[in-house]
């Protein structure tokens, strides 16, 4: 009976203090990123996923324009003693047409474990007496058996924190809540995790790196990806069944879009949803051009969007003519 107390003791100390040195971490983290944000911003890196999965650090001020209509993320990365402790993700384009924005912060501590992260939304209302726009922001912090705590926040666009039980908002809780259901899943509890849930292609190591190169890698000299794909090598691709037909926008070019989509000119055509967010559609086009098939590939899941948007692929975009059919992706904001 005493060695079972001494057990139970023994558990509920070990899960306390994994609990508190998360938080700690997290919060040293979050200091270390806000001083670097504030006195040397330059050593944030800032890389681009292309629509193909590749990854490309971004050598100017305005990436949106660096890529074109190629990009569907974007990501700022910062290192702590040559260890990736911040990855801010987030898709800039939201923020300029100004519907909606959303971004994702996540803090990792030196051995590449999730120690927190943070999501916000700014979304505008329809047909609601509650707020014009929401801001709405979420925290998470690592605790012992890999869970997440979370603490969750709604603003109106005066910055008051909404009263759900209020007469004017009580009839709009369910369907604001709702809204930051379409906001990425916290899937992973590593670094390694975190890549491969962004599907981000790695670049393969180069065969010619010694030791010697990577002997200050740190936590990436074990986990090779990382450390190649972070610093933007432009080798040879690797990923898990990798499909062999060829890719829109890297051997072959789109000749007709979606009006008001891919920064391309034209009104975006009318449709019914009410919900609002950024889906990602993986198509293929056959010899000729045309859209044989169309699926979601990622971004909300509302149905109304999934399908409006697959139906609007399928009737605007077309490709230019090849010998072979080719396979790309498209992201449409609602």
């Amino acid at each position: 009976m005493k060695n079972l107390f001494i057990l139970i003791t023994l558990c509920i100390t070990t899960v306390f203090y994994s609990q508190n040195s998360y938080e700690n971490e997290l919060k040293q983290t979050k200091l270390f990123v806000k001083e670097v944000l504030k006195n040397q911003p330059s050593k944030v890196i800032e890389y681009v996923k292309l629509t193909d999965g590749r990854i490309k650090q971004s050598k100017t001020d305005n990436p949106v324009e660096e890529f074109e209509h190629q990009w569907e993320m974007f990501y700022k990365i910062l290192r702590k003693n040559n260890k990736i402790v911040y990855i801010s993700k987030s898709d800039d384009l939201w923020g300029h047409i100004g519907d909606s924005k959303t971004s994702y912060d996540y803090y990792f501590n030196e051995e590449g474990i999730l120690v927190g992260a943070e999501k916000s939304l700014d979304f505008f209302l329809l047909d609601t007496t509650c707020a014009n726009q929401v801001k709405y922001y979420v925290s998470y912090i690592n605790v012992k058996a890999e869970k997440l705590e979370k603490n969750e926040i709604y603003k109106d666009d005066n910055g008051n924190v909404i009263d759900f039980t209020s007469k004017k908002c009580k009839n709009s809780k369910k369907y604001i809540q709702s809204i930051p259901n379409s906001l990425d899943k916290i899937t992973f509890r590593d670094l390694e995790g975190f890549m491969k849930a962004e599907k981000i292609k790695y670049y393969q190591t180069d065969k010619n790196e010694t030791p010697e190169t990577k002997k200050n890698i740190g936590y990436e000299k074990e986990n090779p990806s990382i450390g190649s794909l972070i610093k933007g090598r432009e080798k040879e691709l690797i990923q898990e069944n990798e499909n062999p037909k060829s890719k829109i926008d890297v051997d072959r070019k789109l000749i007709s879009f979606i009006p008001g989509t891919m920064r391309r000119g034209g009104v975006q055509p009318s449709h019914s949803c009410t919900a609002r967010g950024s889906i990602t559609i993986a198509y293929t086009v056959d010899k000729a051009g045309n859209v044989v098939s169309a699926r979601k590939s990622g971004g909300v899941s509302d149905s109304c969007i999934v399908s409006t948007s697959i139906g609007w692929i399928k009737k605007y975009v077309k490709a230019e003519k090849a010998d072979v059919s080719s396979m790309g992706t498209y992201k449409v904001t609602f």
